[in-house]
């Protein structure tokens, strides 16, 4: 397969395809989250006073995690109509309740269920840790930890695509597409590790200047990953395996 553009090439592209846009996809990103924020306010029970309304509250926190993959799927499409010099509209953040919502549910419910049967040995060592502190429980958080974090870091990069195949082949189940992106990202996670990583100065430079340049990079940033997926599936249709991917 012939190799995929650099970092420095698909910057480019998104900062190209970005330029003139940046008003709309930052206000589509605050909705997003402010969507989040409220439902998870209005939903989440106050005072969590004892372990039943605590594990109530995670659950519900767990719940509207997975819902939110309607609104990934949606920011998904916006971010490709942009890729693809199509127009582009904060309603776009939307489609994702007319796409299949359920498939979106499924997909984001890997990356959710994943992430908490991840970090739920790293919690309860951080328990026991705090309970009794000794140098074996903190060994123990730690190689939870990081053991955590390596899965998830793997799980995301390996599925990463799903949510953008589900725009290009919404006629394939969640199953297909998460599949597909699988085939898809064999010999490419270090690549798209690479990416991701490629961002932390300019994220630590939005924390240290108050915030406010993080929407801007947000932005950037998921342009630069669509800009991926774009060259990856041109790039892996050429190749002749899209067919095999879905089928």
């Amino acid at each position: 397969m012939t190799s995929l553009k650099s970092s420095s090439e698909l910057k480019a592209i998104a900062k190209e395809k970005s330029l003139d846009k940046y008003g709309t996809l930052i206000f589509a990103n605050i909705l997003i989250f402010a969507i989040q924020f409220v439902v998870s306010a209005v939903v989440t029970i106050s005072n969590p006073g004892n372990l039943i309304v605590f594990c109530l509250n995670e659950l519900i926190t767990l719940i509207v995690s997975i819902l939110v993959g309607i609104l990934v799927s949606g920011k998904a499409y916006l971010y490709m109509n942009l890729l693809y010099s199509q127009a582009v509209s904060t309603n776009d953040i939307f489609f994702g309740f007319k796409q299949h919502p359920s498939k979106a549910v499924t997909i984001q419910a890997l990356f959710v269920v994943v992430d908490f049967l991840v970090s739920l040995p790293g919690s309860i060592f951080m328990y026991v840790a705090r309970s009794t502190p000794s140098p074996a429980a903190l060994g123990a958080l730690f190689f939870a930890l990081a053991i955590g974090i390596v899965v998830n870091v793997y799980v995301s990069l390996t599925y990463s695509q799903a949510f953008f195949l589900l725009h290009d082949y919404p006629d394939k189940s969640a199953k297909e597409l998460l599949r597909f992106s699988k085939d898809m990202m064999k010999g490419h996670r270090f690549q798209l590790f690479y990416l991701h990583v490629s961002f932390i100065p300019l994220i630590l430079f939005g924390v240290i200047t108050l915030f406010i340049p993080l929407l801007w990079i947000s932005v950037y940033r998921y342009a630069t990953l669509t800009a991926f997926y774009q060259d990856l599936i041109v790039k892996y249709g050429n190749a002749g395996k899209v067919d095999y991917g879905l089928n």
